[in-house]
């Protein structure tokens, strides 16, 4: 083959970084603007809706559930239709559900429509954060899915600027409109989705970024049977825990911040705004690392950050605390999936990493369902949330001492 287009080619911009970008916008609406406003949506929501924390809990459940049952559907999917399409029908389906949600003041149509928004945000995360292993060697592996875990961020950033500013127009609530202006965005990022997203680098004439021609062929570890099931248990394990204490934490902080903090909704959606502008770097800082000094110690390095952000506003009330942990969970918020993702592609092979994300993904789907119900059971008889915050801490305390007991098991050949 002549090497003139290969010198050429060498030359721009690897295409890779482009799917890496996409997948951080398609990840603002599938997680930012789908979940994680939901947050700063519920306390204007609780009262024009008149909802308490358990029905608050029950909402966020139910989008768990869509979350939980795509994920679980989602290697079928892939097989069939590839990362491009789902996940740019996943966005136009979350579009579909937040219109809805905007002309919807019944409770359980509500549930109804949020399910589907999880629905279409588990059709979102999986591929587009899977895909990064065809793409990217081990080399970059967390660094670029730490780049496609920065989309929630902005979303979080948007929804803290947007959300205090909302008013009823047309006949609809604050909430209403906010939902509203989520849809059409997420509808337009579907096209750019769909535009920018490929499946894999063949598809361009590429090979993964990060290889150099000695090692175009990526060495895939081989396990026996019971050492994949039990290597997949551990990181489910650890992954469900993550799931359980952050989605407690991003669901409930801003209805803490106005109820036990006494804040007002304005200065709770700027302190939220600085959580995301936060969160934007911390799949970059923490997949880099993961990169460098290994998953299972950046596991353990996150999981610390994280438990220490749970247990200040979990045992103490001075206003300082609530600034400290929001800062130490904004800088670790996403590193958890970012890591996770890479170790599939690491342990896994970039070819099996999306099965094996699925998997984790439905245990740490059933970690975020539970959460918020469990904290909003809770809380609804204790009057606050202290106690289950200390919970998560304790249990992200656990999650540090099972990263350091991870070893991937020998490979059989």
């Amino acid at each position: 083959m002549d090497s003139a287009p290969q010198t050429h080619k060498a030359r721009k911009i690897h295409p890779a970084w482009g799917v890496a970008f996409a997948g951080a916008v398609a990840i603002f609406c599938g997680l930012g603007l789908g979940r994680f406003a939901f947050g700063m949506m519920l306390p204007s929501m609780s009262i024009s809706l008149g909802l308490d924390y358990d029905q608050g809990g029950l909402l966020g459940f139910a989008n768990m559930l869509g979350y939980l049952f795509s994920v679980l559907i989602m290697p079928f999917v892939l097989r069939r239709l590839g990362t491009r399409l789902t996940a740019s029908f996943s966005l136009v389906l979350m579009a579909l559900s937040m219109f809805g949600m905007a002309l919807s003041e019944n409770f359980l149509v509500l549930c109804s429509f949020y399910l589907f928004t999880g629905l279409g945000s588990g059709g979102v995360v999986l591929p587009t954060m899977s895909v990064m292993s065809q793409w990217f060697a081990p080399s970059h592996r967390g660094l670029a899915s730490g780049i496609a875990m920065s989309g929630p961020g902005f979303g979080i950033i948007l929804s803290g600027f947007v959300v205090p500013k909302l008013i009823p127009f047309a006949g609809l609530h604050s909430w209403q409109s906010g939902w509203l202006i989520f849809g059409a965005i997420t509808a337009a990022v579907s096209l750019l989705a769909y535009a920018f997203i490929r499946n894999h680098p063949r598809d361009l004439g590429f090979d993964a970024f990060g290889k150099t021609p000695g090692t175009l062929t990526e060495h895939v570890p081989t396990f026996t049977p019971r050492a994949r099931v039990k290597l997949l248990a551990h990181l489910g394990i650890v992954f469900g825990i993550y799931g359980a204490t952050y989605m407690l934490y991003v669901t409930f902080i801003v209805t803490s911040m106005v109820d036990s903090y006494g804040m007002s909704q304005q200065d709770a959606g700027w302190l939220w705004a600085i959580f995301g502008l936060l969160s934007i770097f911390s799949g970059v800082v923490f997949g880099s690392i993961s990169d460098k000094i290994g998953r299972r110690m950046g596991m353990a390095v996150a999981f610390s950050v994280l438990a220490t952000s749970y247990l200040l506003v979990g045992f103490s009330s001075s206003i300082m605390a609530l600034y400290l942990s929001i800062f130490l969970f904004g800088i670790a918020a996403w590193s958890i999936p970012v890591i996770m993702a890479a170790s599939c592609g690491d342990f896994f092979g970039p070819a099996a990493a999306a099965s094996a994300l699925a998997i984790l993904m439905m245990v740490f789907s059933v970690g975020q369902g539970t959460g918020p119900v469990i904290a909003g059971f809770v809380a609804e008889r204790s009057g606050t949330f202290s106690a289950s915050y200390a919970s998560a801490g304790i249990a992200a305390l656990i999650a540090v001492a099972l990263a350091f007991l991870l070893r991937p098991p020998q490979t059989t050949d």
